[in-house]
């Protein structure tokens, strides 16, 4: 891997893993959404960097794909597990990382936030190049089952390139029978995702995240050139347009701008999600974000 894009991957996963931190210490009874994704979000802008994606704030049974809108009330409840999924980059060179909390600490979650947790370090022990993907998946699954759950078989880890978060090779959170392997120098996230329900998850609502949804974006629109292809939250638009609202409505109209839905588990459920980016390179494995 080129040094230089080596460090840049580097210093997007020291950003990214500060930035998870403090969101992760800001959670308590009370507190809003938008507080904790504006602190977030402020932290990696200010240390020179940009937010890869917008803060996903994903609660009990949301998987992910949530952040707060304009002017969000949401505040967080005791005993709500909430996952923190955030990234930094730096010249489209991106980190991804991701922490469960359960707020107020009562411990009631604690197995299953440990389940996640456990199964993303054991993963991370088997990885190196020329590894199958599904081998990381047979042993994520056998972690996340010994502690009672499932693992959520429709969502997994992904490559990780300039510019795209979601790249090449899917890493699934079971043994899928895929066969592919992990080839050197290259970026990616494992992101095992335990849940208390069935362990497959649908589209809910739309969760305030877009992006550019073109093969040909107009290169002088104002979000190609704030964001390029990354996604995007409708509270970034602000001072960017007149009415942020009314702007993502006209480009989804013209389907230039994709709406993601919240990724929900069945109601009544509970999911814990851990991630962390690595660069596996020919001679060493490196994980960024830890």
């Amino acid at each position: 891997m080129d040094p230089d894009v080596k460090k840049k991957y580097m210093e997007a996963g020291r950003i990214g893993k500060r930035a998870l931190e403090i969101g992760a210490s800001m959670i308590e009874p009370g507190s809003k959404l938008i507080d904790v994704a504006s602190a977030m979000e402020k932290f990696v802008r200010d240390e020179g960097a940009k937010p890869a994606f917008p803060v996903n704030l994903s609660i009990n049974n949301d998987a992910a794909h949530y952040t707060p809108s304009i002017n969000d009330k949401k505040i967080f409840r005791t005993g709500d597990v909430v996952k923190v999924d955030f990234g930094a980059h730096i010249d489209g060179y991106m980190s991804d990382t991701a922490i469960t909390v359960e707020v107020g600490e009562q411990g009631k979650h604690s197995d299953l936030i440990e389940a996640a947790r456990q199964a993303l370090n054991a993963a991370i022990e088997v990885v190196r190049p020329m590894k199958s993907v599904n081998e990381i998946g047979r042993r994520i699954a056998e972690v996340i089952g010994s502690y009672g759950f499932k693992p959520v078989r429709n969502l997994g880890g992904h490559g990780v390139e300039r510019y795209d978060l979601h790249a090449s090779i899917f890493i699934p959170n079971y043994d899928d029978g895929n066969v592919v392997r992990l080839q050197p120098d290259h970026a990616i996230a494992i992101e095992p995702f335990a849940s208390t329900g069935i362990g497959l998850i649908h589209e809910g609502q739309p969760g305030n995240i877009y992006m550019i949804d073109s093969p040909k974006p107009r290169q002088d629109e104002v979000i190609y050139r704030n964001f390029n292809k990354l996604p995007f939250a409708e509270r970034w638009l602000e001072g960017l347009v007149d009415d942020p609202k009314k702007y993502l409505r006209a480009m989804m109209a013209s389907k230039e701008v994709y709406s993601f839905p919240v990724l929900k588990e069945h109601n009544g459920s509970f999911i814990a999600q851990f991630e962390h980016t690595m660069l596996v390179l020919n001679d060493e494995v490196i994980v960024t974000t830890r």
